[in-house]
């Protein structure tokens, strides 16, 4: 009832302050909305009236009213900066950004020097994309006042808006050539040097800055660069000096214990969690963490132990699912199997705790119990809106080498999502891995043509054609492009290297490939690749490590690759004995 009452009391007030305006203005009130005359003297009276208009409009989100009420109020004031500064910020809420920059431009025209002109004008420079513009602005401010540096670090939010960090750095500095004791310039030149791996400088910024105004904040995000250095003990230094002033801070002390288990202080870090633990009033937490850190350890009934602590104060899918993951590394399959039955259809977890279930099964050799599990569940409609389960069963029928049960399953699923073009790329994988590699192109083909950035199906056709050593330059083309795509991928490094090698090109072959094996150092392929690189050009030795290396890869049941590996091993020693 207060704030009905207070409402009508401002309306009323307000309603009264204009009517005492229009008297002073010489106007009627029966007649407000006049259009003043401009005159040769600023008419306040008038002004303030128009003024008053416009904000109330304002705030009751009239727009169009207010930004004639305001235009009005600067025909009385011309040069009334604040009235000036309200036009252009409704014209910017109108979407006429346009109009506002026009509007600005004219007024700082004939006042140059006005700083909070300029600066609205920057803004409304950014709001249409207008980076370039914007800058010269912030710039120009700084100009006309040296010692002024809020524009700058304006200009330097800008320029890592764009990811221009050349560009944040130099005004950042420019910035404490003006005022050296900036905490911002600081701090977020920490965080550029930080991003760019220069590591010294960083520390050197956050220092700087920690100086300037100490805080727990700012240190964890100066314990950032030591945890990118692996500098593992000025990490734990920090922790403990933050732990020293706020003891009982949960989240640091968790950081801890993952730093101490980093450098195999495990005795140390179930101390700090039993500790955490009796002083916590949230236990269930701690002992999820301590949970995390038994099964870190391989002390798996001690992990149960503490998330079936855990669970019965807390019915989480989540934690369901990790005592799951823990009882089948555990070796204990039924138990797991139990837990995941408990997870709903309705949670996250649900399609994870599904993929558990099928591999469980699998390993106990129930795989049709797992196909009907998957078909139940697709005829009750369980799989809507996620092709994951339909990709899932064909690889089950695939285990039982039942391929054409497998292809029926992914036309059921490319029926059901016929746009889905990942699902097409995976029915092209199950066509290869079924050994019908021509189908399988076709169907990569038509996944590239749904999607022609698509990374894996261009590394597939081009890696295919190297292989057959066919259309070289097309495949040269598209595995160039997937490296762009997914430059971190040590099998698409791989197929480069492949491609170069089938065209004679070893020298870039071997760069590739040396690439590849440092992406992906377990893959015995790329490994036998590089061998085969090595020996093209004359280098017996090299050759013979990569080739026993790839050995050394290879699963044991893999007999016929390990007999070809073998046999040039063989060729090899006795090359080198002569």
């Amino acid at each position: 009832m207060r704030i009905v009452r207070r409402d009508i009391f401002s309306r009323g007030l307000f309603v009264i302050m204009l009517f005492s305006l229009v008297l002073t203005a010489g106007c009627q009130p029966g007649n407000i909305a006049v259009t003043p005359v401009p005159v040769d003297e600023p008419d306040y009276s008038c002004a303030y009236f128009y003024f008053l208009w416009g904000r109330q409009a304002e705030l009751a989100m009239r727009l169009p009213e207010a930004l004639e009420a305001y235009e009005k109020a600067l025909i009385c004031d011309p040069d009334a900066d604040h009235i000036m500064r309200k036009i252009p910020v409704i014209l910017l809420r109108m979407n006429r950004g346009g109009e506002a920059a026009v509007l600005l431009k004219k007024y700082l025209e004939k006042k140059p020097d006005a700083e909070g002109i300029r600066m609205l004008l920057a803004r409304v420079y950014i709001s249409l994309g207008q980076n370039d513009a914007a800058a010269r602005e912030y710039r120009t401010i700084h100009r006309l006042d040296p010692s002024e540096t809020r524009s700058l670090m304006l200009l330097s939010e800008l320029y890592l808006n764009q990811n221009n960090l050349d560009g944040a750095e130099q005004v950042l500095k420019q910035v404490l050539e003006a005022q050296p004791e900036s905490y911002p310039a600081h701090v977020l030149l920490g965080r550029i040097y930080l991003s760019r791996g220069k590591y010294d400088q960083a520390l050197n910024e956050y220092d700087r800055a920690l100086e300037i105004s100490w805080s727990t904040d700012l240190l964890l995000e100066k314990s950032e660069v030591y945890a990118q250095q692996e500098r593992t003990d000025e990490l734990i230094a920090i922790y403990r000096q933050v732990l020293e002033g706020d003891p009982d801070n949960e989240r640091v002390a968790l950081s801890l214990v993952n730093a101490l288990l980093d450098v195999e202080r495990e005795e140390e870090a179930l101390e700090l969690l039993h500790s955490l633990k009796t002083r916590s009033g949230r236990s269930d937490r701690v002992n999820l963490s301590v949970a995390r850190f038994y099964a870190r350890m391989g002390r798996y009934d001690e992990a149960v132990v503490n998330l079936r602590k855990y669970l019965e104060k807390n019915n989480s899918s989540s934690v369901r699912y990790l005592l799951a993951v823990i009882l089948s590394q555990a070796e204990q399959y039924e138990k797991s199997l139990a837990e995941l039955q408990l997870i709903s259809s309705a949670s996250d977890e649900y399609e994870n705790a599904l993929a558990l279930r099928v591999r469980v099964l699998r390993h106990l050799g129930r795989e049709n119990e797992a196909v009907e599990l998957l078909e139940n569940i697709l005829a009750d409609g369980g799989a809507a809106g996620s092709p994951d389960l339909y990709v899932m069963l064909a690889a089950l029928y695939q285990l039982q080498d039942r391929n054409e049960m497998g292809e029926s399953t992914f036309k059921r699923a490319l029926a059901a999502f016929p746009d889905d073009d990942e699902l097409l790329y995976e029915y092209a994988l199950f066509l290869d891995s079924a050994g019908e590699s021509d189908r399988a192109i076709s169907v990569m083909q038509e996944v590239l043509r749904r999607k022609p950035e698509h990374g894996g199906a261009l590394n597939y056709v081009g890696y295919s054609w190297a292989d057959r050593n066919i259309h070289l330059d097309k495949a040269l083309e598209y595995i160039r492009k997937a490296v762009g795509l997914k430059p971190e991928s040590g099998y698409i490094r791989d197929s480069l290297g492949w491609v170069y090698y089938r065209l004679g090109r070893l020298e870039e072959a071997l760069a590739e490939l040396r690439e590849a094996v440092r992406l992906s150092p377990d893959d015995p392929t790329i490994a036998g690749h590089l061998a085969d690189v090595y020996l093209e050009l004359g280098r017996r030795d090299k050759a013979l490590d990569a080739y026993r290396k790839s050995l050394e890869l290879l699963e044991e049941d893999d007999r016929e690759a390990r007999d070809a590996l073998l046999e040039k091993i063989r060729l090899i020693e006795n090359s080198l004995k002569e």
